[in-house]
């Protein structure tokens, strides 16, 4: 298996065609039966047979926006099953899905409880299955971010935040966009953008961050018109 294609915050395996590295990354973390985390657009996509799993269960349950009854029907499955870590395969929602998932695996209590604004960061702990996240749009960094955004009823949601939420590995592979339609290509073009000018404009003190986001910005300003002209385009993807 390739050595991680960077590291900032969690290993980032990044280039065409890493979707394939994913079965050798679950064996270095000990992962020999995953659940699959996913939604019926990713299903019905096929892009869950590109990661070649010889041995997984696969819950494809997710909403457009997950909720807690989402992230205990996947818990229910990991329990069945006997898995031993977590794959957040799609977009934002399956992936903070996934990460939920795996808290309440080994966390016991409502999940509402690990919420920021309940003060579960500090009850949030390592002792959690490995997650892997490997993201199919551009948008939502959630393969790489601490929180995961569970909906708790209609009109309230919210985030379960900390150190230990971050994946174990994010798995980014441009080929993997290639069939997304154009609605939701742009859609999730400009959320990137926007998570770029969010992250600059922020009062914190994080210059790293900042360098990060101008490079962000740079890229996906340039690359995101292209993306719309010619959606085959794999380098315009891969800054996307």
């Amino acid at each position: 298996m390739a050595a991680p294609t960077f590291s900032y915050l969690t290993d980032v395996y990044f280039s065409p065609g890493a979707a394939g590295q994913v079965p050798a990354i679950c064996e270095r973390l000990g992962i020999s039966h995953p659940l699959l985390v996913t939604d019926p657009g990713i299903m019905a996509l096929g892009l869950t047979e590109r990661l070649e799993l010889p041995s997984v269960s696969v819950f494809a349950g997710v909403h457009a926006n997950p909720t807690v009854e989402n992230v205990e029907a996947g818990v229910e499955v990991w329990q069945e099953r006997e898995c031993d870590g977590v794959i957040g395969l799609g977009g934002g929602s399956p992936i903070d899905c996934a990460k939920a998932i795996a808290l309440r695996a080994t966390h016991s209590g409502p999940l509402e409880s690990y919420a920021l604004v309940q003060g579960g960061t500090q009850r949030i702990t390592a002792d959690r299955p490995p997650v892997v996240a490997v993201p199919t749009t551009a948008g939502t960094g959630s393969e790489v971010g601490r929180a995961a955004l569970i909906g708790f009823g209609p009109a309230r949601k919210l985030g379960i935040i900390g150190r230990q939420m971050i994946p174990d590995a994010a798995v980014c592979d441009p080929a993997l966009t290639l069939g997304l339609p154009p609605l939701l290509t742009a859609a999730t073009g400009i959320d990137a953008l926007s998570h770029c000018v969010e992250t600059y404009c922020s009062p914190r003190f994080n210059p790293v961050a900042d360098a990060i986001a101008l490079d962000g910005l740079r890229r996906g300003w340039l690359s995101l018109p292209h993306v719309m002209e010619r959606p085959d385009d794999i380098e315009a993807r891969g800054a996307m």
